[in-house]
């Protein structure tokens, strides 16, 4: 008989966890009709892990869909403002900077910027390539086409005082509080949106004569039943891994990091200037992130255990704590957490009745802060496709396993790509991550092309990819990969003088709006400290 399926059960709170109860609450909880139940079971012993506490733009209209104001969200969290990733020292290892004075790009020689905004487009004019033929060794790639680049530089917030919650002059996502943000969730989910929530930890999970998940028993002996279960329980993956035993792909000779550190640094001046973007400084085995929060700084050092060990990667970020801070002793007598990572993804996050969302389907390194956006997706789809019945299921399941599949690959893909463009010569990490066969096949092929032509639209077919065109160009023009398609952008440029005349005319406005943007936005802290102030929803007030 066909069975529909109305009862659901996610197991494992977290971010994971209660932003995928709000999401299907909001879509399937909106009657009455109590035709539905979500049920959360969590453990009461297990931390946030929160790494990297960064999220993508996206994470705007979540919270307009579950229902949660900016307001609440900046001053709960203590969130802020992000507007891309500045990525520091991935190009060269510091000290070899005097040997390469010539390629000195007005102080950004070993600093690029992955901005939210994407580069200016003109109407039958190919921008890029006349910045790559005449105008890339007086200013970055970022610089000559998004303003926003001047705004990060100045530390300037994305909005005005009077602009509306989640509009804005640029676009933007948030650093926040990974705890905070939780129990904002919950809050909102189980008082405002129908969730049913129970301390348990499970204990056993019992399969029926199909495969399938039938009930689970906690340690206190609840029985939990339902018609769909929701792996949220992180690296244990509990149900889709430990029960369904679907295949883990491993990544790590791809993406080497497999460990971090995280470390909270309190500010000692509350009125100092908060970066509105992430900052990620490349060291001799991994990098650092560095975010900055309302009231503290989240740091971390994401590294190999190949080719570093624990106390000598304890010991770089705090060298670099003590560097930013300019005290040594602060940064000694902060507490440090270990953090194990896993990298790799299910290779199906769908089996039989059970969806993996968050670290149970699927972790790599937090470097694009992909972590929060790939649940958000993961529940998006499954709400907006929820199988109505078993027999519907399996075609469910098979396309949304297609499309992660995929979105995994290509994920592992970008963040690959910084790696192996870097020209950092200090440690194995680096030049075993530049060995052509630790590098997908698929970027191989994209690489070469790119020697050529410029990366174009065509280049990304699924519009299930993360990142496209513009993530692209920021990260291979930052690294100065276009050093290598010169030849075709001087024929481009030979051809066309009137093109590169207007392309100099719009590198020159981008330089205008920047300045315009210092006097007309208000100071990324400043704004935040009147919105903690002021507490309502309206920044003007």
């Amino acid at each position: 008989m066909t069975k529909k399926i109305r009862k659901i059960v996610i197991v494992g709170g977290g971010t994971s966890g209660w932003l995928t109860a709000a999401i299907l609450a909001k879509k399937l909880l909106k009657e009455p009709s109590g035709e539905f139940e979500i049920h959360l079971v969590e453990s009461s012993d297990i931390p946030t892990i929160g790494v990297g506490e960064g999220t993508f733009p996206t994470m705007l209209d979540t919270l307009q869909y579950i229902g949660i104001s900016e307001i609440e969200f900046l001053t709960c969290c203590q969130a802020t403002f992000k507007q891309g990733i500045k990525f520091d020292n991935w190009l060269h290892t510091p000290n070899s900077l005097k040997t390469q004075q010539s390629n000195t790009l007005s102080g950004q020689t070993n600093s690029y910027y992955h901005l939210f905004n994407p580069p200016v487009v003109a109407e039958n004019i190919d921008v890029v390539s006349n910045w790559v033929a005449s105008n890339n060794s007086k200013v970055s790639y970022a610089h000559a086409v998004s303003a926003q680049a001047y705004i990060c530089d100045n530390h300037l917030a994305p909005k005005l005082f009077s602009t509306p919650e989640f509009k804005s002059k640029t676009r933007y996502a948030y650093h926040l509080d990974a705890g905070k943000f939780v129990e904002l969730l919950k809050k909102h989910a189980t008082l405002n949106l129908g969730i049913q929530h129970h301390i348990a930890t499970v204990k056993n999970v019992f399969q029926d004569e199909q495969g399938n998940i039938g009930y689970l028993i906690s340690e206190d002996e609840k029985k939990f039943e339902a018609d769909l279960f929701v792996d949220c329980s992180g690296f244990a993956s509990l149900l889709i891994g430990k029960t369904l035993d679907s295949p883990f792909i491993d990544v790590s000779d791809i993406l080497f990091v497999d460990s971090a550190i995280a470390i909270q640094v309190p500010y000692t001046d509350l009125q100092q200037e908060i970066p509105s973007y992430t900052l990620s400084t490349a060291h001799e085995a991994g990098w650092t992130w560095d975010i900055g929060l309302a009231s503290r700084r989240g740091v971390g050092y994401v590294y190999s255990s190949k080719y570093s060990d624990h106390n000598q990667a304890e010991k770089v970020v705090r060298n670099y704590i003590a560097e930013k801070t300019g005290n040594m002793k602060l940064s000694e007598d902060l507490p440090a957490r270990h953090i194990p990572m896993r990298i790799g993804y299910r290779q199906k996050c769908w089996v039989k009745n059970c969806v993996a969302i968050g670290f149970s389907g699927g972790f790599v390194e937090p470097l694009e802060a992909t972590a929060i956006s790939m649940v958000e997706t993961a529940a998006m789809l499954l709400a907006g496709q929820f199988p109505d019945n078993d027999d519907v299921m399996p075609a469910v399941a098979k396309k949304y396993n297609q499309i992660f599949e995929l979105r995994w690959e290509k994920i592992v893909e970008f963040i690959k790509l910084h790696y192996c463009l870097s020209r950092r010569d200090d440690n194995a990490f680096w030049t075993d991550n530049c060995n052509p066969e630790s590098i997908p096949e698929s970027l191989r092929d994209k690489l070469a092309l790119w020697k050529t032509f410029p990366p174009q639209e065509n280049d990304f077919a699924s519009r299930f990819e993360m990142f496209t065109l513009s993530s692209y160009q920021y990260v291979l023009y930052g690294m100065r990969y276009n050093q290598t398609i010169q030849k075709h952008a001087d024929i481009v440029s030979a051809d066309n003088a009137s093109e590169n005349f207007v392309s100099q005319k719009i590198f020159s406005a981008i330089q205008e709006q920047g300045k315009t943007a210092k006097v007309e936005l208000p100071g990324h802290r400043e704004l935040i400290n009147h919105i903690y102030q002021k507490g309502n929803t309206n920044y003007a007030n």
